[in-house]
């Protein structure tokens, strides 16, 4: 089992982003199950955050599919990684649009993946519920960068 998370850019309209998310999730779960890929995907002040698991051969066709798509630039990948199990058996890549006020960037991002591959293995509940916990708690996210 592999993991990708990654994170981009998004290039399209700031009106367009619903109906945008709406598209991707449709093609997602259409495509997805018989990659046997899972996962979940975030939205952020113009910003992707994509975690994807499964056979790595099938995430890396799927990266080369997101490169092409125009909706998307700067894919940087945060943690590609092998892991013993997934960590979103059941997620058909479920779509959250983060409130503009979340606090959230990529340099941030990049911090707290280095912090958790130098301290412990990649899971991914523990980093999604680590940007879950950043992002209802603005406090912690300040002692994080400190």
């Amino acid at each position: 089992m592999h993991l990708i998370i990654y994170i981009s850019d998004y290039t399209g309209e700031d009106k367009e982003i619903g109906r945008d998310l709406i598209k991707i999730h449709k093609s997602s779960a259409q495509n997805n199950p018989d990659l046997d890929i899972t996962g979940v995907l975030f939205y952020h002040n113009r910003n992707f955050l994509q975690a994807l698991e499964g056979k790595q051969e099938h995430l890396e066709e799927l990266m080369t599919t997101l490169e092409k798509d125009s909706r998307h630039t700067r894919i940087t990948r945060l943690v590609d990684t092998e892991i013993p199990r997934r960590g979103f058996p059941d997620w058909q890549m479920d779509v959250f649009n983060l409130d503009a006020d979340a606090v959230l960037n990529r340099r941030d991002l990049a911090v707290y993946e280095e912090m958790f591959s130098t301290q412990c293995a990649m899971d991914a509940p523990v980093f999604i519920n680590m940007l879950k916990s950043l992002y209802e708690n603005v406090e912690l996210y300040k002692i994080a960068l400190k």
